[in-house]
């Protein structure tokens, strides 16, 4: 049984590897597989392990990353990934989904403010896109959730991040301030989207006008004006730093 765990341990390792290599701000789209955040985790590669747990690996690297910054190396990266495995073996594949989707929505807003640019929160609405084509019934909700899962968690997981309750209450400076910021930094399309939509950080009557018909207009500009105002006030508020400023999902420890 130990040779099996080191076998699939080492496997991991190179597969680790090779996701750091993508840790930089990305010059090229992501590949899209059906489940967003496993992208270049080929099935053929672990053929012994079935796929959701595999997502249990995914959320189970997020994790030790969070925890430890990328594998270097060091065998304790790799036990730590696996005691993470088994902490996950009861979770069930729809909270593992929300969590790889925080994931990759969080390190769009970090390559949003890495690159000064609005491109990486379109490339990633592009990736849910794409992956609602996979896996997404066209006949559930065409106009909802059903009918979009991936974009539709997202939209949940960003509109918990930007919602102005609970122990981090967004400035009502930030009305102006991040709007301006996205101008200023990500252009002018942007800064005019970020306008639009920056009343999801008020109460609940400007919270359902920024939801309301206009923001169908915006079109795929829609989820990634979320992604921007969601960088605008990590720059803004949060020292840069996504993974300190946004709310992880429930019962995740920061």
């Amino acid at each position: 049984m130990a040779r099996k765990q080191q076998g699939r341990g080492q496997k991991r390792a190179a597969k680790v590897a090779a996701r750091k290599r993508r840790t930089t701000v990305r010059a090229e789209p992501r590949p899209v597989e059906t489940l967003p955040g496993l992208d270049g985790y080929e099935p053929a590669e672990l053929p012994e392990i079935e796929a959701v747990e595999e997502m249990r690996y995914a959320v189970a690297e997020i994790r030790t990353v969070r925890a430890l910054g990328p594998h270097d190396g060091n065998p304790e990266w790799l036990e730590i990934l696996e005691r993470h495995v088994e902490a996950l073996a009861d979770t069930g594949e729809d909270e593992l989904v929300v969590e790889i989707i925080d994931d990759r929505v969080r390190k769009a807003v970090a390559d949003t403010l890495a690159a000064s640019s609005p491109e990486p929160a379109r490339e990633e609405v592009r990736c849910l896109v794409a992956s609602d084509g996979e896996m997404g019934d066209p006949d559930a909700d065409p106009d909802g959730i059903g009918g979009a899962p991936a974009q539709g968690m997202a939209l949940m997981i960003l509109l918990g991040w930007l919602a102005n309750r609970g122990p981090r209450p967004i400035p009502s400076s930030a009305r102006t301030r991040v709007p301006e910021w996205a101008r200023t930094t990500l252009g002018d399309r942007p800064g005019e989207v970020v306008a639009q939509l920056i009343g999801i950080t008020g109460g609940e009557e400007e919270r359902n006008a920024a939801l309301g018909e206009s923001a169908d207009d915006l079109e795929d500009d829609f989820l990634a004006g979320l992604m921007w105002i969601a960088a605008g006030l990590t720059a803004l508020y949060g020292d840069g730093d996504p993974d300190g400023y946004l709310a992880f999902p429930e019962g995740v420890p920061a």
